[in-house]
């Protein structure tokens, strides 16, 4: 998936095609997670039943969607609005691609930068971000827009890397840091900037490696 980055989006490229493939099969998502992050992937197919809940008439924001696999948690005859974003065009068409498949004609889609979002305060009642975060140079404007968008006692859901993590995902992202990408968010940061944008029970889990994070923006 893809955020509003200064590095090239290798999503968007051939690497795309196969991530696509093998994140929409959770057995070899969970072994490449595990095998090659030593990470456990679960958590971002357990995180999605947030869009499989949603009720009739709700508004969910799929920020940053890729190549569209969060589209697996929503039904054909599911009365939402949905609408996907991403920056990269190409991520956008295979994400189109993909609700076809799925006969999911209430899906929308938007070119935007996560963080300058076309969307009106207060507009969402769910906003899902899935691997996002940790593609951006500094993440705290995306999550203050991802938080602008909801509304008081909406839910936001969504995955990140954290700084956090096993020995081999740490000298996996110093690589990366060496060519000029970003690197993961510290846990106790992400937890601060979730806090400042009015988010609250705030939860991320598990403490080190690929987290699920959620939480209410406040009513109050």
């Amino acid at each position: 998936m893809t955020g509003a980055q200064t590095s090239p989006n290798v999503c968007a490229g051939p690497f795309g095609a196969v991530y696509d493939f093998y994140i929409e099969r959770d057995w070899l998502m969970r072994l490449i997670g595990r095998v090659v992050w030593g990470i456990d992937a679960s958590v971002l197919y357990r995180s999605m039943e947030a869009i499989s809940r949603a009720g009739d008439g709700a508004t969910i924001l799929d920020v940053p969607c890729g190549g569209g696999v969060a589209l697996r948690a929503l039904r054909p005859d599911q009365d939402v609005r949905y609408t996907a974003v991403d920056v990269s065009e190409k991520m956008l068409e295979r994400a189109e691609r993909r609700a076809k498949r799925r006969s999911l004609s209430q899906v929308e889609f938007a070119v935007a930068d996560m963080r300058a979002l076309p969307f009106g305060n207060s507009e969402a009642d769910l906003v899902v971000c899935y691997s996002g975060l940790h593609m951006l140079d500094d993440p705290e404007p995306a999550v203050r827009e991802l938080a602008r968008c909801l509304k008081p006692g909406g839910e936001l859901v969504g995955t990140t890397f954290l700084a956090e993590g096993s020995r081999r995902q740490r000298a996996l992202f110093e690589l990366d840091r060496r060519s000029g990408n970003p690197t993961p968010p510290r846990r106790d940061d992400l937890r601060h900037w979730l806090h400042e944008a009015g988010i609250a029970d705030v939860m991320i889990e598990p403490e080190r490696g690929f987290a699920m994070f959620r939480g209410r923006k406040r009513t109050e």
